[in-house]
């Protein structure tokens, strides 16, 4: 019986996540990037000074120039890490891998097209997010698609939607699959029983979540940035170790990605399409861009601008994809362990991939960074969920929320999650649809707003040469 009702939603999501969804939502990042001049590729100084540029020295009690203060509230980096934190899962591990067999080579370039116009859709997001924000009884920013779907189009039922599908997939993907991943990984790694690691991971995490806002970003400011670094200098290593070889896995991606050749008698499965299906819909799935849940934790943030804190949301993809799950590919790629036998997806393929530069240590190493991952992914998750807990049922189901995600926790690895994946593919598509529909009927607000803010900035910066 089970197997038939897993058979009939993985169906359903094969469908539902077709071409047609994955055009849809590379359409919408295609359009904001249209209307405003391709921001995220012409103005890549601009974004990158108000991101990266603005905490790189920056002194503790300095007041930014957009009226936010770095000791007031949620700051801009701090709601973008915790955003960053909530989409930076086991995906970017295990997810690429099983890309890269699914698609070839070629589905990491698609990744990063898809990613290159999810710039956009994030940016757009989190524009409106901060825009059509509002301020809790004890004067703390929350927000979100809910919010701007009900203040922005007046249609509060597309907000309850989106809500009580949020509710249910960040359960289901960060308290049960996100910790049903690290446990099993510690397990082959460390032999430590699996509820022994989901039972001390759950309590840290209910000592975070039960603290709010302002203990997750405090926690997330530092996780995340230490977590994408390490994967950074890990994946380094290997790509060094394996120098000589980087033309040629480049060469794969470029080759693989626009091969038509047929496979299965017709260019409808070429293996450029394949690649171009798995791998954009990584690219999609991986950053969250269009998902709607990433601009709940931004709409936190003490940015009095909403374009700046859109520009978080840019470098917030840029960070995951362009970085993370680059890392990911490029390594799987460049070590040769792509299709080499064996079990031969997900993180067996990084395993063996970092395995090959750093030996023993390689597996050790993967699975400290995947259990971050998940750890971090799990706490912006949950805080996404009780946010439309909120908005749906109050205040006072919220705390009941985090109780039920932390006793999930604890379980998860007595629990299948096999459906769940599936179960998960359908519940963000039925955030994520709604979410772009309100995107594209908001989009003269989010172009006038962006467009107002860079005609500021010019005028600033012609009279400064003046």
């Amino acid at each position: 019986m089970l197997d038939n009702i897993e058979e009939i939603i993985k169906s359903i999501v094969r469908i539902a996540w077709g071409p047609q969804t994955i055009m849809f939502v590379i359409f919408v990042g295609a359009w904001f990037s249209a209307k405003l001049g391709f921001f995220q590729i012409t103005k890549i100084k601009v974004w990158a000074s108000n991101t990266f540029g603005t905490f790189m020295g920056r002194k503790k009690n300095k007041k930014l120039e957009d009226g936010s203060s770095s000791e007031t509230g949620v700051s801009p980096f701090q709601a973008m890490t915790a955003a960053l934190g909530g989409c930076v899962g086991t995906g970017t591990i295990c997810g690429v891998g099983a890309a890269l067999v699914a698609g070839g080579p070629g589905a990491l370039f698609w990744m990063w097209f898809a990613a290159l116009f999810g710039m956009m859709t994030a940016f757009a997001e989190d524009i409106l997010a901060v825009k059509y924000r509002r301020k809790d009884k004890k004067g703390n920013f929350y927000g979100g698609p809910m919010i701007y779907m009900e203040d922005g189009l007046g249609c509060k039922w597309l907000g309850v939607l989106f809500s009580v599908a949020c509710m249910v997939a960040s359960t289901c993907n960060g308290s049960l699959v996100q910790i049903n991943c690290m446990c099993n990984a510690v397990k082959s790694v460390f032999s430590v029983p699996p509820l022994l690691t989901s039972a001390v991971v759950a309590v840290l995490i209910g000592i975070i979540i039960f603290g709010g806002i302002g203990r997750i970003v405090k926690v997330t400011e530092k996780v995340s940035p230490f977590m994408s670094l390490a994967y950074l200098a890990g994946g380094m290593i290997v790509i060094l170790c394996n120098v000589s070889k980087i033309g040629d896995v480049f060469s794969q991606i470029f080759l693989n990605a626009f091969n038509f050749r047929a496979v299965g008698g017709s260019v409808l499965g070429s293996v450029a399409i394949k690649a171009m299906r798995y791998g954009a819909a990584r690219g999609v799935c991986s950053s969250e861009a269009g998902l709607g849940t990433s601009p709940i934790v931004h709409a936190t943030s003490n940015c009095k601008e909403p374009v700046r804190q859109g520009m978080w949301g840019i470098f917030q993809v840029f960070v995951n994809t362009f970085i993370v799950c680059s890392i990911t590919g490029i390594c799987i790629l460049i070590t040769g362990v792509l299709g080499s036998g064996g079990e031969n997806k997900g993180i067996t393929l990084s395993n063996m991939a970092f395995g090959s530069a750093m030996g023993p240590f390689g597996q050790v190493f993967v699975c400290l960074i995947l259990s971050l991952f998940a750890f971090a992914t799990t706490i912006g998750s949950t805080y996404e969920g009780g946010k439309c807990v909120q908005y749906v049922l109050g205040n006072k189901f919220v705390g009941a929320h985090k109780i039920i995600n932390v006793a999930i926790m604890v379980l998860s690895p007595l629990l299948s999650v096999s459906i769940v994946w599936e179960v998960c593919d359908l519940l963000n598509l039925i955030m994520m649809l709604p979410n772009l529909i309100a995107l594209l009927l908001l989009s003269s607000k989010v172009i006038s707003t962006a467009k107002r803010f860079l005609n500021k900035e010019e005028e600033i910066s012609v009279k400064k040469s003046a």
